[in-house]
């Protein structure tokens, strides 16, 4: 009896415990229909929600513009055929890479511009245009322009990709203001640093004794984004679920990505650093592929220069 009655008191002070803890993490119910009640509340809730479709609108625009510029840029480039002496198959091509990610720019862009017309969104936007915060748009806009003129330019892909996964899955998946700008802070740090690193020559000096040396930044970007996503959501289990999930997806998503192109499309990534060309590369052409034979072919130096401009 005094054994059921430890466990029956055990029992109660968890249950106790446990709805403490849904009482903190939950709203106060009475607060969310007063809230809903409350007219004016709802009004300005509906208009904001009418802004965002309107700004979706006209961002799906600018992003299926850019993304015409993207695939005109990659069929520029020879898809099969003989360049400077050496014969290519479509698979094999450099442009393939661009042509996914300008197609899926593409699809994503068209997705949220349906999504938004069925939302009335063009008027809305010719309704609220003078009231439009630009923040977000100009936040997304950089983010893309950096991810392909500087990350995927001058760091490994895997890291460029994993570290642009991370920004921007956590600014609009975990949806925390502080949090946003402290990660936003993180990572147009990093952008500024790059860019003075790089452009200065500065990178290419630190780069000359161990050509993957400016990679390490990227490393130390994508962990402080870590760090810090994990310690504001220290107290947060649903937000740190979500974190959890978000974290994983940033690192498999281009760990799959990099080998189907690499080793199965042969397709050359955009910059082969630190974990594709250490890691990847290593392990692949060492271990996995060891009884395939390759051929040298000896260019000469107009080939190599007809080769280099094709691509």
């Amino acid at each position: 009896m005094a054994e059921s009655l430890t466990y029956s008191d055990d029992e109660q002070a968890k249950a106790a415990q446990n709805k403490a803890e849904q009482t903190r993490q939950e709203p106060n119910p009475s607060q969310s229909q007063h809230a809903e009640g409350d007219p004016a509340a709802r009004e300005q809730a509906d208009i904001e929600q009418q802004k965002m479709h309107g700004w979706d609108f006209a961002f799906s625009i600018v992003v299926m513009l850019f993304s015409f510029i993207v695939i005109g840029t990659s069929l520029t480039m020879p898809f099969s055929g003989t360049v400077g002496g050496v014969t290519t198959e479509w698979y094999e091509s450099p442009g393939l890479l661009p042509l996914f990610i300008g197609c899926s720019l593409f699809a994503a862009g068209l997705s949220v511009f349906m999504q938004s017309k069925n939302e009335q969104g063009r008027q809305y936007f010719m309704r609220y245009f003078s009231q439009i915060n630009p923040r977000g748009f100009l936040v997304s806009a950089g983010g893309i322009i950096s991810y392909i003129y500087v990350l995927i330019t001058w760091y490994d892909f895997f890291l460029a990709s994993s570290l642009f996964l991370i920004i921007y899955i956590g600014l609009y998946h975990l949806d925390q203001p502080d949090l946003s700008r402290k990660l936003l802070k993180i990572y147009y740090g990093t952008i500024a640093l790059s860019m003075v690193l790089f452009l200065s020559g500065i990178g290419n000096w630190l780069n000359s004794g161990y050509a993957y040396t400016t990679d390490f930044i990227l490393v130390a970007s994508g962990a402080a984004l870590l760090v810090t996503s994990y310690k504001a959501t220290r107290q947060r289990p649903l937000l740190r679920s979500k974190l959890n999930k978000m974290t994983l997806l940033a690192l498999i998503f281009p760990a799959v990505l990099c080998p189907v192109f690499r080793y199965f499309l042969l397709v050359p990534l955009p910059n082969e650093g630190l974990v594709v060309e250490q890691v990847f590369n290593h392990t692949y052409y060492n271990y996995i592929s060891t009884g395939k034979q390759t051929e040298e072919l000896s260019l000469s130096e107009e080939q190599l220069s007809e080769l280099e401009d094709a691509f």
